[in-house]
């Protein structure tokens, strides 16, 4: 038995995604614990691309069953959205393959409302995630298990008349009403009815019978509630410890696996000491194709923060690297690693030669050029743990396995 997690180390679109995908194949479940769509996964696969928001990236794989754990918040409109979408892209979804928990809770068409109307300063996606967190805490919120219950309409009422004065104030509650917001919310989560189970009993129990099992986590370790660079975060526990709570389930992970990429991005507002806002930002975000997967949104683009990374691994006590978006680091001259920071906050950095040519089609870590190997050298030095992954493009094709996860 051998249990996986993938966390993004760094504030979120790191290409999680492509790791999921590529480890699926071997796995027997794969567990999505917290968020909702306001995270979006892009896998290429022959060149094919899919962009999954909230159905586990294992999906693409036909051997695994995957769950979306009662750590997330399920929009049901854009759950049965994605997944006729991903259907017409020829992938099977089916309650042999996909399950959500019973006590996962529900992003309505009230929550995306407020969101609209006041998550702007923080920087939202506005698909209604932090207002159903919020009741979440308040304890009045609604949960999977209310789809099979037969109450639907009369808890989704309740909802409504919580937040109505709130709707009502707003400039634009006449784009908002309860029966035409309800009509189509009660049609969509009724199409996700057989889907809803009992999900952290299936997890334990494949752990039972020796099965292997990875959690794939969304956004990155600094979007925390309660770790990360509050309040500019996400409403869920991205780390760690959000992997037990998300799914109802203890398991010792063997492969605690970090994703790192080679730079650092960042959507939305808040700190970003290594932020590039100059012609390096602008190249990396070109050549790294930095827009949002949920949004498309730029990206805001810098240099690696290897001191803020540290931090990352206390919190998760990883002792794997996978390291993405390598070739996008293939334009410059010189490449720059913040290690520390000054008496007043600003990143030092230490100077890398670059090695200016193409590496996409690199298959062994020693035919790297050299001045990358170094690059990838002092990241694993730094840090401590071995990378083991290099991707050098966003195929499932384009990675180079430096240390393997397991042995064949």
């Amino acid at each position: 038995m051998s249990n996986y997690i993938i966390l993004g180390a760094q504030w979120g679109d790191e290409g999680k995604g492509k790791i999921v995908d590529m480890l699926s194949s071997r796995m027997d479940v794969v567990v999505r614990f917290h968020g909702g769509a306001n995270a979006g996964h892009t896998l290429v696969v022959n060149g094919d691309k899919t962009v999954l928001h909230l159905v586990p990236s294992g999906i693409m794989s036909k051997n695994c069953m995957n769950v979306i754990g009662n750590g997330c918040a399920v929009d049901p409109c854009l759950l049965a959205e994605e997944i006729e979408t991903i259907r017409k892209a020829g992938v099977e979804v089916n309650a042999g393959n996909f399950m959500i928990s019973r006590n996962a809770h529900i992003v309505t068409p009230v929550h995306k409302f407020l969101d609209r109307i006041s998550g702007g300063m923080i920087g939202t996606t506005g698909r209604g995630i932090g207002p159903c967190y919020a009741d979440k805490a308040a304890r009045t919120g609604i949960r999977m298990e209310e789809i099979t219950g037969g109450n639907l309409e009369g808890r989704y009422r309740e909802l409504f008349e919580k937040h109505e004065y709130a709707i009502n104030s707003s400039a634009i509650a006449n784009e908002f009403s309860f029966e035409l917001s309800f009509k189509k919310f009660e049609r969509d989560a009724g199409t996700l009815r057989e889907y809803v189970k009992d999900a952290a009993e299936t997890i334990y129990s494949v752990s039972r019978a020796g099965g292997n099992i990875l959690f794939e986590g969304a956004q990155g370790a600094f979007l925390d509630i309660d770790s990360g660079t509050y309040p500019f975060v996400t409403s869920s526990n991205t780390t760690i410890g959000g992997a037990y709570t998300g799914s109802g389930v203890y398991l010792d992970f063997g492969k605690r696996i970090a994703i790192v990429k080679a730079y650092a991005t960042r959507v939305g507002n808040g700190p970003f000491p290594t932020e590039s806002n100059d012609e390096t930002g602008a190249r990396l975000r070109e050549a790294g194709h930095e827009y949002g997967a949920t949004t498309g949104r730029p990206r805001r683009c810098g240099w690696i923060d290897l001191k803020m990374l540290k931090l990352s691994f206390i919190m998760n006590g990883f002792n794997y690297i996978a390291l993405t978006k390598v070739d996008c680091l293939g334009i410059f001259d010189k490449i720059l690693a913040a290690v520390d920071y000054d008496g007043e906050g600003f990143p030092r950095y230490l100077e890398f030669e670059g090695w200016k040519t193409d590496i996409s089609g690199v298959t062994k870590f020693k035919e790297l050029p050299a001045n990358c190997r170094k690059y990838i050298d002092f990241i694993e030095e730094y840090m401590g743990v071995p990378v083991g992954l290099v991707s050098v493009g966003p195929d499932r094709n384009q990675t180079i396995v430096k240390e393997p996860l397991w042995k064949d």
